[in-house]
């Protein structure tokens, strides 16, 4: 649910709350300064401890893009890493080998019949029916009495050298034979996930996909009252240990509620610690930070395809993610907490220590610590003075708050149909990524290759487009990458299925344009909302995309069943809908944001 735009930005809204609506504030408030750090940097520092901003100025005075917010930028998005295996292992973890139904009594009786005993390939030609289309059925076999046949089917001249009556009737099969050629076990081998069970499958993905969806609901509010240190660290403990305990479960639902879990820990992981790096570096450095994230999630799938070649079997796969994800548990000794976050709380001596801790890192000079305490107690006055006013009575008063200020986005004409259009975009945006991701069955491209490449795309792909953005516009780049990726999607219905390559060039090609969307979905939404109900539309687009995901693991199996070209057909279709919904959309490259319903209301249509 590569971690999820939805889910991060969550839990940036969350987590920037309570110092700004959106999080416009802290950018404005380096205005009333015009001295510039490098000419003059004690006059500098004076104009900051004179203005009556918030900690913006106090970061400034540390180093707001200094080696100490490089340092907690690689270590805090490493969860990326672990938590990417986790989002995508299910497409070897349930990967589906090939199969046919397992005849009663069949193999047993004809393996004491012929010495030495018939490979269970041989048995297929007895009892299972087969087409020059399909090969042969996945989930019938002949309903043949076989203790009558059996003389017949193996003689001393050699086994299946009499045909069965082609005429025989046949009937579906509650246990099958796998082929243990490409791995030795699976989660659809070992609790047979497949034909009438097939749609389990699917599940094992949407558990992901839901944990993912309650995580980013509630982790940004969890980090805002018991610190984003501390609930990154809680969160990384647990994902190691549970994902290693995954690998020891009896039972699917055992797997799938582990899995649920592990999904709603990571949530938890990338939405705190990407609210913990915006809240330590400056205004400008958000939007690159905001990109590059990406990356950690594009390594995570490249290195996994690595961990499943050589290790063929389920649990052991299961087994060595979580073993290998046990570098979260040093997050307890190097991962600090947000100086910004601790200001909000009033624990301005442990937030000093932590902005000396950033200046000695950045080779910087603070002012005394009066000082630095004195602007750091205005970020906590502002949090007591905002709670003060917003207080709620009862216990549900933060729901309801929620739901009213969610009816704000479809209350008025122009606010409802961005709301609406970007709800759809956020949607196509996720679905298509997830679904490109685990398409490599229905194209029966090599899984390996599959998701190296797919991973491998996420470089590029974070990166290329942050200058066309900035030169062409938000609208028309949009635009352009919703239609690229749905004429590829769109090829792929006249390219014959056994032109595995051609196809798998088109599925990547169109997952590097739909990784860009992805990314850019954040900066064009929250530039298209007024900051007084910015936070809650991007969070609830990040719901909208959440349930996209959901459903996609069923539209890849179920559809793909039909016929291998439907899923792609129908993402094509979407993405081409998605661009040109985007042209209904103003053009925000280059504009100041809108601060009020009011005044979006009032732009020309």
């Amino acid at each position: 649910m590569r971690t999820e735009p939805g889910t991060i930005e969550t839990g940036v809204m969350e987590g920037s709350r309570r110092e700004s609506e959106g999080g416009e504030t802290p950018i404005t408030l380096l205005q009333p300064t015009s001295t510039d750090p490098e000419e003059d940097p004690e006059k500098f520092k004076l104009s900051l401890l004179d203005c009556e901003g918030g900690f913006d100025q106090v970061l400034e005075l540390a180093g707001s893009w200094g080696l100490w917010q490089k340092k907690v930028f690689v270590i805090s998005h490493l969860a990326q890493v672990f938590c990417a295996m986790h989002a995508v292992s299910a497409v070897f973890l349930s990967f589906t080998p090939d199969h046919w139904c397992n005849v009663p009594g069949l193999n047993d009786t004809v393996q004491e019949m012929v010495d030495p005993p018939l490979h269970p390939h041989h048995l297929k030609n007895f009892s299972i029916p087969w087409t020059s289309k399909n090969g042969y059925a996945k989930c019938e076999y002949y309903n043949h009495n076989y203790t009558t046949l059996l003389p017949q089917l193996v003689t001393e001249e050699g086994p299946g050298l009499h045909h069965l009556p082609i005429n025989a009737s046949t009937t579906t099969c509650d246990s099958w034979v796998f082929d243990e050629s490409l791995f030795q076990s699976t989660l659809v081998s070992e609790f047979s996930l497949v034909c009438g069970r097939r749609w389990m499958m699917a599940t094992v993905q949407a558990s992901y996909m839901s944990g993912l969806l309650l995580g980013s609901l509630v982790m940004g509010q969890l980090s805002d009252r018991f610190g984003r240190r501390k609930m990154s660290v809680m969160c990384g403990m647990a994902v190691v240990v549970i994902g290693i305990v995954a690998s020891f479960v009896n039972t699917y639902m055992q797997f799938l509620a582990l899995r649920f879990i592990i999904a709603f820990l990571c949530s938890g992981l990338m939405v705190i610690n990407f609210v913990l790096v915006m809240e330590v570096v400056k205004p400008k450095a958000r939007t690159l930070t905001g990109m590059m994230y990406a990356l950690f999630f594009g390594l995570g799938i490249t290195i996994l395809p690595g961990f499943a070649y050589f290790i063929r079997d389920w649990r052991y796969l299961e087994l060595a993610i979580g073993l290998f994800s046990s570098s979260l548990i040093a997050y307890y000794w190097i991962l600090p907490e947000s100086p910004r976050w601790l200001a909000s709380q009033g624990r301005v001596q442990d937030a000093l220590v932590i902005l000396k801790d950033i200046a000695r890192t950045n080779k910087k000079k603070l002012p005394s610590d009066q000082q630095i305490l004195r602007l750091i107690s205005r970020v906590h006055d502002k949090e007591v003075e905002s709670s003060t006013e917003t207080q709620p009575t009862k216990w549900y008063s933060g729901i309801v708050n929620t739901v009213c200020a969610q009816m704000t986005l479809v209350r008025t004409p122009v606010i409802r149909r961005r709301c609406l259009i970007s709800f759809f975009l956020w949607f196509v945006a996720a679905s298509v990524y997830y679904g490109l991701i685990f398409s490599g069955t229905n194209i029966k491209a090599d899984p390996f290759l599959m998701i190296f490449i797919s991973g491998l795309v996420e470089f590029p792909s974070a990166i290329v487009f942050i200058s066309v953005l900035d030169k062409f516009g938000r609208r028309p780049t949009m635009c352009g990458l919703f239609v690229a990726c749905g004429a590829c999607l769109l090829a792929i219905l006249a390219v014959p299925e056994d032109q595995i390559y051609v196809n798998f060039f088109l599925v990547n090609l169109g997952k590097f344009f739909t990784t860009a969307v992805f990314q850019q979905q954040f900066l064009y939404t929250g530039e298209l909302m007024p900051t007084n109900i910015r936070n809650i539309a991007v969070g609830t687009s990040s719901m909208i995309a959440r349930i996209g995901c959901v459903i996609t693991p069923y539209i890849i199996t179920l559809l793909g069943d039909v016929h291998y070209a439907l899923p792609s057909t129908l993402f094509g279709i979407l993405s081409m809908a998605a661009g040109l919904l985007t042209l209904l959309l103003p053009e925000t490259n280059n504009t100041l944001l809108p601060e009020t319903v009011a005044e979006v209301e009032a732009m020309p249509k």
